[in-house]
């Protein structure tokens, strides 16, 4: 049986692993990062401009985001008719619904430069971004550009892990039989080479990467990869852990 290395916040290792095990793989998992969930006084500002019918888009950049927003009240018939919704992939686009909340758009590139891409023709438009602390800058500074006016409610902030656990799944990526390591997030790669690099493991890491098979949940998680010298074999086409999972385990089945 092979075994994957995968990196899952702690409410999804369960079930991530239960995926894995479906395909029939052993999985070995530690969260890399932890979610701290922020109260933002704009968020108020959003709901009255939101009921008050003066938001033209909403964008939603994370799963995580969504259901923050959920849990702080927000309810599918809350957003008139005129305001539009934006998801930044399937995983958000799937939260939402399952919330009762509609999602009109979502960009062909799921990330900050695919909702540019997808609202360049919004001048004069008020959006408001709802999403994390570590949220891109070029998103906001990208729809400037395009002429909107642009607000944000920061939901969480992350916070690296490189704790004892964090520690041994890297001692166990480096020295055990891993087929292949599953990189779920941008924040998730620095996360991890931070930690490699509290234990003096940095450059071994970078040398036992290019020898497994390496998978990268979308394009942004890839180049931060290519960036710390990793080559990436696999990127679905679709930004999800189950299409990741599924793209590796092709790969894996068909020798390639």
């Amino acid at each position: 049986m092979q075994t994957l290395a995968i990196i899952r916040p702690n409410a999804q290792l369960d079930a991530s692993k239960q995926f894995v095990a479906s395909l029939g793989y052993r999985a070995i998992v530690a969260p890399l990062i932890d979610i701290i969930e922020i109260e933002d006084p704009m968020w108020s500002t959003f709901l009255r401009e939101l009921k008050g019918g003066l938001v033209d888009y909403v964008v939603l950049t994370s799963a995580n985001g969504a259901r923050r927003c959920v849990e702080l009240g927000l309810k599918g018939d809350m957003i008139p008719p005129s305001t539009r919704v934006v998801a930044l992939g399937p995983s958000t686009r799937q939260t939402l619904r399952e919330a009762g909340i509609r999602v009109d758009l979502i960009p062909g590139e799921f990330s900050s430069r695919g909702i540019v891409e997808l609202l360049s023709d919004i001048a004069t438009d008020n959006i408001w971004l709802l999403r994390s602390a570590y949220g891109s800058d070029s998103l906001v500074e990208g729809l400037r550009r395009n002429g909107a006016v642009v607000n944000q409610v920061l939901l969480y902030t992350l916070n690296k892990l490189c704790g004892e656990a964090q520690k041994d799944f890297i001692r166990r990526v480096l020295e055990d039989d891993i087929a292949a390591v599953l990189f779920t997030s941008s924040m998730t790669v620095h996360s991890f080479f931070e930690c490699a690099k509290r234990m003096s493991t940095h450059d071994r890491t970078v040398r036992t990467l290019k020898t497994r098979l390496v998978g990268a949940i979308g394009v942004p998680t890839a180049e931060v990869l290519a960036d710390y010298g990793v080559n990436v074999g696999v990127t679905p086409d679709k930004a999800t852990f189950r299409s990741l999972v599924l793209a590796v385990d092709a790969v894996l089945t068909s020798g390639a």
